[in-house]
């Protein structure tokens, strides 16, 4: 998207005094908003912000990753330049972002970084050119990776560009300095690692420190930085070795959870439940939302009964689950190779099954392992819709032909199979040949955070981040064809209804080609609204500040969102037949998918019908409760036990 943009610079800090007003400055001509966020400074740091006229936050330090991203989530606007406090722009840079807001074409640009070392700039010992993605759309990436070696991620479909000049890194002024930050740098390292199930070994305890230092004199020509080139290289080195020591010493003092103890019948309590976690890493909504908040409730309401072990093809990249501490985390050893990746999750990860002697193998979205049958294992899978088999067009020919290849092995072999509904109990019957007494229906619970009640201050907080008005309906969900949000806004523009429509979700060729279109030629920017990149803090204080919740889609398997908005107190329209009466019981006015007089009529019957709405608030508030988070891990913990 070409066309001139603001940016929101935005630096995490703590007793930064010496770096932080050098920062400020370089960024004073590119930002259209300085915002800084301090973990408790005790120095002049945040005085020195304020004379910059930098906007001051204070959060405590979670880790370099989620302190960004928490970050990022507050600034004003949606192009963000990340910086740390003791970088600045250089002069060509600077011009450099200047060109690029003007003319607005990636969705992430890269730079070099120049690091400062002991009085010398250091284009030698790997050190440079140091490429980094930090200037970004938080809607299409955000900070991914380990909590000290974090990265911003793009989305796959997101673009990336290159900007010339280097952002310069006054990383150390002496070697006293870099020894003292030395001990703490390396054992962040060290529990990193301990958190992923790495392992040290005497290999990488006493080899890669030599490699380090080859690499880094020699290949990378650390040679020719005289007496620093030899320092870098011999310090790196010695990094690496404090590093795997301080692993080892962790794993040995079980100061750290591993990733599968030797003799792991002895390690854990309870039936040892493997899932398959790669949706609750990688996938930040639908599949994703329901993985995570399976996985929580279980960690929270069957702790004494099972033991998880979640299986994911890569670590690098992956959303930080807040219960990890409490899980076994099994991987891919082949870390650089994402097909043999995909070959570990889709085939031989059974060998891992047989090793940690897994009880229940769970599949979470359609599929199992091939293989999984020959294991010790029994298995469950949970099927939400067979949308790829009802409307193959959706998909094209050859996913909807390998999806449809791996739902008919995993129902073949699965010892019970979990569907999230009635219509999709039935769809398996019909599609799948299924026999009916293996199928369990298990509907989907929404997050905690919705049974939250947010503050009138939070609610006002949210309308004035995002621009809304006081009275709106929403729709949230990803803005595709089959969730047919198109009907809901002829409605709102042909019925003419004194309401503004808020759309929240990610946009596909959908938007692209019917959606912008549609809301451009008709003149309603100003009643049907977009806003981007709302994170997940934000969405109870959203649902909660609406007047009704709208979700016209054609075809679900379930429909989480509907229980989010029951669970918020919002009436609900959706649409006739499928699941949704199941997921909205009488709490919901139901029209037909495509009518949009209908969907009108509704709009005005919520509107003018005070009774009506409350009557569907009580009701939803009743009928929620049958998907409650505690409910749905105690469905799924007896079926596990009846295996």
């Amino acid at each position: 998207m070409s066309g001139a943009v603001k940016i929101s610079a935005v630096i995490i800090a703590k007793n930064e005094e010496r770096n932080i007003g050098r920062c400020l400055r370089s960024l004073q001509r590119v930002a259209d908003e300085l915002l800084v966020v301090d973990s408790g400074s005790t120095d002049r740091t945040v005085d020195i912000c304020q004379q910059h006229g930098a906007r001051v936050l204070q959060h405590p330090f979670e880790g370099y990753r989620d302190q960004k991203n928490y970050a990022t989530a507050q600034a004003i606007h949606d192009y963000v330049l990340s910086l740390d406090a003791d970088e600045a722009l250089s002069v060509e840079l600077e011009r450099s972002i200047m060109a690029v807001k003007s003319d607005w074409r990636c969705d992430g640009y890269t730079f070099n970084r120049l690091n400062y070392f002991c009085g010398d700039w250091v284009r030698h010992s790997g050190w440079y050119p140091d490429c980094k993605i930090r200037l970004f759309d938080r809607r299409r990436g955000q900070w991914v990776g380990g909590n000290i070696h974090e990265v911003v991620g793009l989305e796959p479909s997101a673009t990336e560009g290159h900007l010339s000049g280097d952002l310069l890194h006054w990383s150390y002024h002496s070697y006293t300095d870099y020894l003292r930050k030395l001990d703490p740098f390396s054992t962040m390292q060290a529990q990193c690692y301990a958190d992923a199930g790495k392992r040290s070994s005497w290999l990488k305890l006493y080899m890669d420190p030599i490699w380090k230092f080859l690499r880094s004199y020699i290949l990378k020509l650390g040679f020719t930085g005289g007496y620093n080139g030899l320092f870098i290289a011999h310090a790196d080195a010695m990094a690496t070795r404090a590093k795997y020591a301080k692993l080892r010493e962790l794993r040995k003092s079980d100061a750290a959870k591993p990733l599968a103890a030797k003799q792991p019948q002895q390690a854990t309590p309870g039936l040892r439940i493997a899932i398959d976690a790669k949706r609750a890493y990688f996938n930040r909504s639908g599949l994703g939302n329901y993985s995570r908040n399976l996985i929580s409730a279980l960690c929270q309401w069957g702790s004494n009964a099972l033991s998880l072990f979640l299986f994911t093809p890569r670590l690098k990249g992956r959303m930080n689950l807040p219960e990890e501490q409490d899980l076994f985390v099994v991987y891919s050893k082949h870390h650089r190779f994402r097909l043999l990746q995909s070959v570990w999750r889709s085939c031989t990860s059974t060998r891992d099954v047989r090793r940690l002697r897994i009880d229940i193998y769970h599949g979470l979205s359609h599929e199992l392992p091939w293989g999984i049958h020959r294991t010790q294992a029994k298995t469950v899978l949970t099927v939400h819709d067979l949308i790829f088999m009802r409307h193959p067009e959706l998909f094209g020919r050859i996913n909807a032909w390998i999806y449809t290849r791996k739902i008919r092995y995993a129902c073949r072999v699965a010892n019970r199979i979990v569907a999230v509904s009635t219509q999709t109990k039935n769809d398996i019957v019909e599609l799948l040949g299924v026999e009916p007494q293996r199928i369990e229906v298990i509907p989907q619970s929404c997050n905690s955070i919705f049974r939250q009640q947010a503050s009138a201050e939070e609610i006002a907080q949210v309308r004035i981040k995002y621009n809304l008005p006081e009275r709106y309906m929403l729709y949230v969900g990803t803005v595709e064809q089959r969730k047919n949000i198109l009907t809901a806004i002829k409605a709102i523009d042909e019925q003419n209804i004194d309401i503004q429509l808020v759309v929240v979700g990610r946009k596909t060729s959908y938007y692209t080609n019917e959606i912008a279109p549609y809301v451009a030629a008709h003149g309603l920017e100003q009643r049907v609204l977009f806003p981007q990149y709302v994170p997940d803090a934000d969405m109870p204080a959203l649902y909660q500040g609406a007047w009704a919740f709208i979700y016209p889609s054609i075809y679900e398997g379930f429909g989480i969102p509907i229980v989010e908005a029951l669970t918020s107190g919002l009436p609900v329209i959706t649409t006739q037949g499928g699941c949704f009466e199941e997921t909205g019981g009488d709490a919901c006015l139901y029209v037909p998918p495509t009518d949009v007089r209908a969907m009108g009529e509704a709009m005005r019957k919520l509107m003018s019908d005070s009774d009506l709405r409350q009557h569907l608030v009580a009701c939803g508030r009743v009928h929620v409760q049958r998907f409650s988070p505690e409910r749905i891990a105690q469905q799924y913990i007896d079926l596990y036990k009846s295996l």
